[in-house]
């Protein structure tokens, strides 16, 4: 497959927007691909204009899991310099929503999965590629495909998120939760008339985010390098000034921890709430909207040691744009890697990927990896991908994956 033709396919995958949604033209654009190349691919519609898919080169044992999601975060376009949606190439940037992530993580998948087909590349086992939907929110294609059986029989798994010449074999686990306060409305002139919904929710806040600080205090996982992180998020309630508000909500975001439960942080919401409530007439209710365990991989598994050999000459010869750059100082910063290394380090990550549904009864020492192209702008106005690395990672992978099915056989 000639250059050019590689960028269109990540330059198609942009185009298609499937922000929060839209999956399953994004299933049927690669489905029509993967029919190209006469290689055994299943759409699976999941409703709504959602789906997963699922393709497989090779036969028998052992299996080589690799997965990339489809959706996309949503856009701002007045942050951005030029259509979200349409790749735009400036310098060695390809710039557009989803480029990073993870778009040209999967198209690297798809097209390596391709290439290899054609050379007849001798495969010792399976590759079989989950590309998923809703993995920005619940990671609900993932849950899918595990309910359906396609991780039975996994023997390493690769998610081709970001993360540039870094693997991540680690992430941290996600609580989510809704708190709605209910109260009656009456003139502030007369609060007592009334039951303030707002009040009561901002101080039940203050009062969980104090016992769970309390539960949490100097509990860190060094993998991960992070203790548990407690986010308010969204806050929504009152409709004028001069009214006493009915209705309060508000969502928090928690990353966790193996030392601290997802369970006793659920629970100790609940404690709090039924505290807070009978002591002060308030009406606040919990819903919890998605709770996925933290995993932690193997640091010396075979997919790992073998990812840092043979992609150590890809990361001699990399070139970073200005751009790439600054990004990857920040966030090495923030992770706690030193800069300028050239080995490419394991270490563990407060994000999280579709594993924590895969891996959902294996969430300690897996042969787990995440390891992909990207700049660590996800999620950012004016996303981009160097075309460098995403050219290299499609070689990269055709050189790991038979290599890993080899060495298992």
């Amino acid at each position: 497959m000639e250059r050019a033709e590689k960028i269109e396919i990540l330059r198609q995958l942009v185009k298609i927007q499937s922000v929060n949604g839209n999956e399953l033209a994004v299933a049927e654009y690669l489905k029509r691909v993967f029919d190209q190349a006469q290689i055994d691919c299943h759409v699976l519609p999941a409703g709504d204009r959602r789906a997963n898919l699922v393709a497989e080169i090779g036969s028998g044992n052992p299996v080589l899991a690799v997965s990339g999601h489809m959706d996309t975060v949503a856009v701002e376009r007045a942050d951005w310099n030029q259509d979200p949606f349409t790749l735009t190439t400036v310098g060695d940037e390809l710039i557009g929503r989803g480029s990073c992530d993870m778009k040209s993580g999967l198209a690297a998948l798809v097209i390596a999965m391709i290439e290899l087909k054609e050379r007849k590349i001798p495969l010792n086992g399976t590759i079989r590629l989950l590309a998923t939907y809703g993995e920005e929110f619940a990671e609900q294609g993932a849950a899918d495909l595990t309910a359906a059986g396609y991780m039975q029989g996994v023997s390493a798994l690769m998610i081709a998120e970001p993360t540039g010449y870094n693997i991540c074999y680690a992430q941290a686990g996600s609580v989510d939760v809704t708190l709605t306060s209910k109260g009656k409305t009456a003139h502030s002139s007369m609060p007592k008339m009334g039951n303030n919904a707002v009040a009561h929710l901002v101080n039940a806040l203050v009062q969980i985010q104090e016992n769970i600080a309390t539960l949490t205090a100097g509990i860190k996982n060094e993998v991960l390098n992070t203790e548990t992180l407690f986010n308010i998020d969204v806050f929504h309630g009152g409709n004028q000034v001069n009214t006493i508000p009915n209705l309060a909500e508000a969502q928090i975001s928690m990353r966790t921890i193996p030392e601290v439960s997802n369970a006793t942080l659920i629970k100790t919401f609940e404690t709090t709430l039924a505290q807070f409530n009978a002591a002060n007439g308030s009406d606040i209710s919990l819903q919890v909207n998605m709770s996925v365990q933290p995993v932690v991989g193997d640091p010396n598994g075979r997919m790992l040691r073998l990812i840092q050999r043979l992609g150590q000459p890809y990361l001699a010869k990399a070139k970073f744009t200005p751009t790439e750059l600054k990004i990857t100082e920040l966030a090495a910063k923030s992770m706690g890697l030193a800069l300028g290394d050239k080995v490419i380090p394991a270490v563990g990550a407060p994000g999280g990927t579709d594993a924590r549904r895969f891996l959902i009864d294996q969430l300690a020492g897996a042969d787990y990896t995440v390891f992909g192209p990207g700049n660590f702008s996800s999620h950012q106005a004016n996303e981009s991908i160097s075309a460098t690395m995403y050219l290299d990672f499609i070689d990269l992978y055709e050189e790991l994956f038979p290599a890993y099915l080899a060495d298992q056989a």
